[in-house]
C-alpha cells in the first residue's frame, strides 16, 4: 500500500448478486433449470400449462394423447421456478437424437419476457443432455423487444412457423361490459349483418360430440386454398380435434340453415380466455345469405362475455409473406376487415425460435433429408 496515500475506510460488504447464466454475447438471464421430466402428466397439470395465462392446449394432456398415437415422445417438463411445459421428442430412423418441440408454450403464466427465456435456455440444457439435435418452441407472447434480446443472447434464431399465422386479432372487454355496449362497438354493417342472419333462420349451436368435424375439416381445406396455405386435417387434425373437444379445451361452433352447414368455427379455451383457432364457411352462399360468419363470431363473444372473460381472440389473419395488417391488395384483407368490424384490435406476438444443439447430429439430417426428397422427385410418374 502507498505510505502517502490517505488511509481510507473499508467499505461494508455488499450482498452477493444473484446467480445467473451467461452466455458470451448473451444477455443475462434468470437462471432457471428443468427439474423433472416425466412420461406421464402430474397432477394438475392442464391447470398449469393450458389454463394459466399465455396457456394453449397444445401444452395439455389431451394434445401429449394425440402426439403420442402419432409415435412422437411426449415429456411433460417441470421447471424449479414452479412452471411447467409439454416437450414433444421426435424420432427419425437412421439419424441420431430426436428433434424437441414446444408448441405454444411454454405459458408466461403472467412472468415477465426474460423469466419465459430463461425457461427456454434451460430446455435447451437438458435437451442437449438427452441427445437432443435441435428445439423449437412458440410460446403465446406478445412481442417484446426484451425476449427479442434475450433469446438471441441465448443462440435461439427466427424460424418457420408451425402454422399460418403469428398474430391476432383481439376483442378486449371493458370492466362492466353487456351484450349491449359490446354489440355497440361494432360496426354498422357487422349489426346489420348479424341482424340478417338471424332474419334468414341461420342458426349457430355448438356440436358437442364433433358429428360434424369431417364435414368442417373439409370446408377448412377449401377455404386454405383459397388463401394459399395448406392445411390438412387428413394429417393428424381432426383427431387431434376429437380430443381436445372430448377434454374440454375445444369447442365447434356449426352455422346451418335447413339442415346444411354455412360456416364453422372451432375455438380454444385456454389462457382463462376463449380462443378461435380455425374458422371457414361456404363461399358460394355468402350472398345468399349474407352475415353468416359475422353471427357465428357473435355468439362466440357472447359465450366469452358471459363466462366472464376479460377479452376473446378472433384468430389470426396475417399469412406466409404476408405479415403485417393486409393491405387492400393482399389476400387476408377481406378477413382483417371482417375481424376488425368486431373491434378486435391487432396484437402482434413472437415469432416462432429455434436453436441447434448437436450441429453435426442436425447437418446429417438435413443432408439426409435433401438426398430423399431429390429421390422422391425422380422417381418414375413424378
Amino acid at each position: 500500500m502507498d505510505p502517502h496515500l490517505p488511509h481510507l475506510p473499508r467499505l461494508p460488504r455488499l450482498p452477493r448478486p444473484m446467480r445467473h447464466h451467461y452466455r458470451p454475447g448473451s444477455p443475462l438471464v434468470p437462471r432457471t433449470k428443468v427439474i423433472g421430466a416425466a412420461h406421464e402428466a402430474p397432477a394438475g397439470w392442464d391447470e398449469r400449462t393450458v389454463g394459466a395465462p399465455g396457456g394453449h392446449v397444445m401444452q395439455g394432456t389431451a394434445w401429449a394423447d394425440h402426439r403420442r398415437a402419432q409415435g412422437a415422445e411426449p415429456r411433460f417438463v417441470t421447471f424449479d421456478d414452479g412452471r411447467a411445459c409439454l416437450v414433444v421428442l421426435r424420432h427419425s430412423p437412421l439419424v441420431p437424437g430426436a428433434t424437441a418441440s414446444v408448441r405454444r408454450g411454454p405459458a408466461h403464466a403472467g412472468d415477465g419476457p426474460e423469466r419465459v427465456a430463461a425457461r427456454a435456455g434451460a430446455l435447451a440444457d437438458w435437451l442437449r443432455g438427452e441427445g437432443a439435435r435441435d428445439l423449437v418452441l412458440d410460446p403465446e407472447l406478445e412481442s417484446d423487444a426484451r425476449y427479442d434480446v434475450a433469446m438471441d443472447g441465448l443462440g435461439f434464431a427466427v424460424t418457420a412457423e408451425f402454422q399460418p399465422s403469428i398474430h391476432v386479432m383481439r376483442l378486449d372487454f371493458p370492466a362492466g361490459a353487456t351484450e349491449a355496449s359490446v354489440l355497440a362497438g361494432f360496426s354498422k354493417s357487422a349489426r346489420q349483418r348479424i341482424r340478417a342472419a338471424e332474419r334468414a333462420g341461420i342458426t349457430v349451436a355448438p356440436d358437442g360430440p364433433g358429428d360434424r368435424l369431417d364435414e368442417f375439416g373439409a370446408l377448412l381445406v377449401e377455404r386454405a386454398d383459397d388463401l394459399g396455405i395448406t392445411i390438412r386435417p387428413e394429417r393428424g387434425y381432426v383427431a387431434a380435434w376429437r380430443r381436445l373437444l372430448a377434454a374440454g379445451q375445444a369447442r365447434l361452433m356449426i352455422a346451418q340453415y335447413q339442415g346444411a352447414m354455412l360456416g364453422g368455427l372451432l375455438v380454444y379455451a385456454q389462457g382463462g380466455i376463449l380462443s378461435t383457432a380455425y374458422s371457414a364457411d361456404r363461399v358460394a352462399r355468402r350472398r345468399e345469405l349474407a352475415g353468416t360468419m359475422h353471427l357465428v363470431r357473435w355468439t362466440v363473444i357472447r359465450d366469452a362475455l358471459a363466462a366472464g372473460s376479460a377479452a376473446v381472440e378472433l384468430g389470426g389473419v396475417d399469412l406466409p409473406g404476408h405479415r403485417n395488417p393486409p393491405r387492400q391488395d393482399e389476400p387476408n384483407h377481406g378477413m382483417y376487415e371482417h375481424k376488425a368490424s368486431f373491434g378486435a384490435h391487432w396484437v402482434v406476438r413472437t415469432p416462432a425460435r429455434r436453436i441447434v444443439l448437436r450441429p453435426w447430429s442436425d447437418r446429417y439430417a438435413g443432408a439426409r433429408s435433401s438426398i430423399l426428397v431429390r429421390a422422391r422427385t425422380a422417381l418414375p410418374g413424378r
